[in-house]
């Protein structure tokens, strides 16, 4: 049965795909870039103004926190987000089926400013329904992420989706980098008051969602791109997923996302730890400068984007396994103040390639199914992702434990200077001689801990993009198979 909503006209043959990027192209890749970005602000702008300032706001506007055993409740106002992401993942596809990439971004973006909107009214009051806000935050976001790279593959062609998909992959460093940037500035301006910052997100989500909703169209027939518009039933695409590849650059993409949350999520804790424990002992404000421009080194996917469209078809796979590969050598380097540089450059080198290359590479595969298809591949690799993410923080805990009382040695060394009257100027000599005594005690930063939980995963994802490969073909074609293609791309 077919899709009565499907773009096609019955009876009338499709139009041949365009070779040549159509000009209204670009604005619809920008303005769905803008609205990714701005759900970033909406998820991280509790990393912009920092844990202890949310902390000392709850514990002056909240009675809720008047038990300082509630404070536990915080490792969910963010671990929240990413497991609403992966509920929705999957979900995700049906909605691209029954309403288009175009209506489900914007059910993502209306979700993300519903769950933002109930987070800054509760914030101060019900703790729980501020939880449940960051939750709903969560389902909008995935919606977005799945929905987006959908609504760009059916407008480039070919030869330039590779680099408007690793433009579109931009949103998340992009809008990371800028959250960290401005949050602190925003949130003294509107009184440093956590509520009136959300308000301010939720605001600028809705408004890049009504941007995005009178920009964007779908191309019409003389427009289209390989991938179809067309929304076919979900079992018509079922058997586009029986390719090896796929699932390969799926379950690699996993991996990449775990081993790239541990480098982020640690980075800032490891700059600002003491030298004599195994870090570089640098202040918060430059720790957070430099840490932020290394995580968003992913904002260099175009050039990757760039690289994979100049690549021939064949040897797309390698642009993947140089990514991973990058990932994994920089996993052989990371926490080790001596190898920083080096580290930096493989961190970049596999973000550059892997942000520009999987999600553009999951329409090469399924392009035959049109957007339900894009979008059910999408999904899984949006599963992968949260996936990933998750299963980091667990994995990393003894390394996490490690860094955290190494890091703590500072802390507590200012804490003790400024309880006994003393001035930043102090800071130095206090951090130094708490140093001495931690490292006496065994105390300091273990990278063998991060090795041994990062290089073996990278090692499996070195194999599985192998498995990106495509199979040789045929030296004879069925003689059929053209007219087979041609009727796929009419259904």
């Amino acid at each position: 049965m077919s899709n009565p909503s499907a773009v096609a006209t019955t009876g009338a043959p499709t139009a041949k795909p365009v070779e040549k990027t159509p000009s209204y192209a670009w604005p619809c890749l920008i303005v769905s870039l803008l609205a990714g970005i701005g759900m970033v602000f909406a998820w991280m702008w509790l990393p912009g103004v920092t844990f202890p300032v949310f902390k000392s706001w709850l514990a002056e506007n909240n009675a809720f926190f008047a038990n300082p055993a509630n404070f536990s409740l915080l490792s969910n106002v963010m671990g929240l987000v990413p497991i609403g992401a992966l509920i929705m993942a999957l979900p995700t596809t049906f909605l691209v089926r029954k309403f288009g990439p175009k209506a489900t971004t914007l059910i993502g973006l209306g979700a993300a400013v519903v769950g933002t909107s109930l987070s800054a009214a509760t914030v101060g009051g019900d703790f729980y329904f501020f939880l449940a806000g960051r939750f709903i935050l969560g389902l909008g976001l995935s919606t977005c992420v799945v929905a987006g790279p959908t609504c760009v593959s059916i407008w480039f062609p070919d030869s330039t989706r590779g680099r408007a998909m690793a433009i579109w992959s931009c949103w998340a460093p992009i809008g990371i980098f800028l959250s960290n940037f401005v949050n602190d500035g925003v949130y003294h301006l509107v009184g440093s008051n956590i509520a009136n910052l959300q308000w301010v997100w939720a605001v600028v989500a809705l408004a890049l969602g009504i941007v995005f909703a009178i920009v964007f169209r779908e191309p019409r027939a003389e427009e289209r791109s390989q991938v179809s518009p067309d929304r076919k039933p979900l079992k018509a695409v079922i058997k586009f997923f029986k390719s090896r590849q796929l699932w390969c650059l799926i379950i690699m993409f996993a991996i990449f996302n775990y081993m790239n949350y541990a480098f982020s999520q640690y980075l800032k804790t490891w700059l600002q730890t003491p030298e004599l424990l195994g870090g570089f002992g640098w202040d918060a404000t430059t720790a957070g400068l430099w840490g932020g421009l290394i995580v968003a080194c992913g904002a260099l996917a175009p050039i990757g984007g760039l690289i994979l469209d100049k690549t021939p078809k064949d040897k797309k796979y390698l642009c993947v396994v140089v990514g991973i590969l990058g990932l994994t050598i920089c996993s052989a380097l990371v926490f080790q103040a001596s190898f920083f540089i080096p580290y930096v450059l493989f961190f970049c080198i596999g973000n550059m390639m892997l942000n520009a290359c999987c999600r553009p590479l999951v329409p090469t595969f399924v392009f035959k199914g049109g957007a339900t298809a894009v979008a059910f591949g999408l999904s899984f690799l949006t599963l992968g992702q949260y996936a990933g993410q998750i299963a980091t923080s667990y994995v990393f805990a003894p390394f996490s434990n490690s860094l955290t009382a190494a890091s703590n040695v500072a802390i507590e060394a200012k804490k003790a200077v400024l309880a006994s009257g003393g001035t930043p100027a102090d800071f130095g000599a206090a951090i130094g001689q708490a140093a001495q005594g931690a490292l006496a005690q065994g105390i300091h930063v273990d990278p063998m801990l991060a090795f041994w939980a990062l290089v073996p995963v990278g090692i499996i994802g070195c194999l599985l993009s192998f498995g990106v490969k495509p199979p040789k073909k045929p030296a004879t074609a069925p003689a059929d198979e053209s007219a087979q293609g041609q009727t796929a791309s009419q259904h």
